[in-house]
């Protein structure tokens, strides 16, 4: 799917969610941090989400990115080939994130491929409710990841379980891209780091 399809897929889907929830777009900029018109300009696809822009309404609309980037609204599948995988593109930071399960599958599990270009670093916020946990699966290269005040670092084999309550960020420091793997459960409880 090429990146004007993604954008207008994400801003019908992200449309939907926010109808769904009963929510205008005041409401979610409230909720969000994020200014009406931005999330206007969103849902129009008239400007590409950030990963850090889709963070936000995603942790306001009760979501994961997952359920925005996948599209998720066929009935669940077991198998999703490579070629029909979505890949979504962060326009800041260049980092690029594969949803390689099938949508809705029937395991809750989800999992992402990551590629983090060389110097690349991507914040997320916390979140305030409905919050699970993750493990990422460092395949190629190093990242550092900020979990509010501490830092792990990661090279290839390297795995790491974090949830998504305190403010996450990762960064590429090193001249070489990084691809990893982020493997979450839906419903899954959080815990401590």
């Amino acid at each position: 799917m090429d990146q004007q399809k993604l954008d207008r897929a994400i801003g019908r889907r992200l449309k939907t969610l926010r109808t769904q929830a009963g929510m205008t777009l005041n409401e979610l900029a409230s909720r969000s941090g994020v200014s009406r018109a931005m999330i206007g300009r969103v849902e129009r696809a008239q400007s590409s989400a950030t990963a850090s822009l889709l963070n936000k309404l995603c942790a306001a609309l009760d979501v994961t990115l997952s359920d925005v980037v996948a599209l998720a609204e066929k009935p669940p599948e077991r198998l999703v080939r490579l070629a029909d995988q979505p890949l979504w593109r962060d326009p800041d930071s260049g980092y690029r994130r594969r949803h390689a399960s099938p949508p809705d599958a029937a395991s809750g599990i989800e999992i992402i491929v990551v590629d983090l270009p060389a110097g690349a670093r991507v914040s997320y916020s916390p979140w305030g409710r409905n919050a699970f946990t993750q493990q990422l699966l460092m395949l190629e290269g190093a990242i550092a990841v900020y979990i509010d005040a501490k830092t792990v670092r990661l090279r290839e084999g390297d795995c790491l379980d974090f949830d998504v309550m305190r403010a996450v960020t990762f960064e590429n420091e090193t001249k070489q891209d990084a691809r990893y793997v982020i493997i979450t459960r839906r419903g899954s409880s959080y815990g401590k780091m």
